[in-house]
C-alpha cells in the first residue's frame, strides 16, 4: 500500500476539525495556523488572520524535514514583521539537512507556545490494511 505524507499544517487542521466534531464542541483545539507559499500575499493574509500582528509566533518549514530544529529552520518567539524576515531570508533557498538538499517554498507560521522540549508530543496518523493507526 503507498504512503502518502501530508503537510503538519493540514494534519493539524484535520485533528483539530474532528476532535471539536466528535466532542461536540466540549474539546476545542487552538489551530491558529497559516501556511505560506511563495505566492501568499502578506498583506492580505494578515488581513484575514488579525492574531498575526498581536501574537508572537513560531515559524519553521513544512516540508516534511526531520530535525528541524537542530538544523536551524525554526524561528520562536517572531513578531509578524520577523516572521516575514525570517520566511524571506529562506523562501526559495536551498538548503541541506543530513544528507538531503531542496529548496524551502513552504512554511507554517503559528501561535508561539511557551513550554519545556519534555512537553512536546507527536502524533503519526498511517493507514494499512486493516484500518488507520494512531503513533501518539
Amino acid at each position: 500500500m503507498s504512503a502518502k505524507p501530508i503537510r503538519e499544517f493540514h494534519g493539524k487542521k484535520l485533528i483539530a476539525r474532528h476532535v471539536r466534531e466528535v466532542s461536540n464542541g466540549v474539546h476545542d483545539m487552538d489551530d491558529r495556523s497559516v501556511l505560506i507559499t511563495p505566492k501568499t500575499d502578506f498583506e492580505a493574509l494578515v488581513a484575514e488572520e488579525p492574531w498575526l500582528s498581536t501574537t508572537l509566533l513560531v515559524v519553521k518549514p513544512d516540508q516534511l524535514i526531520k530535525r528541524r530544529g537542530k538544523a536551524g529552520l525554526v524561528g520562536i518567539e517572531l513578531d509578524w514583521k520577523n516572521a516575514q524576515e525570517w520566511i524571506a531570508q529562506r523562501m526559495d533557498k536551498e538548503i541541506q539537512v543530513e544528507h538531503v538538499t531542496g529548496q524551502l517554498d513552504h512554511f507554517i507560521v503559528e501561535p508561539f507556545v511557551p513550554h519545556e522540549s519534555s512537553d512536546e508530543h507527536y502524533i503519526c496518523i498511517q493507514s494499512d490494511r486493516d484500518g488507520e493507526e494512531i503513533l501518539f
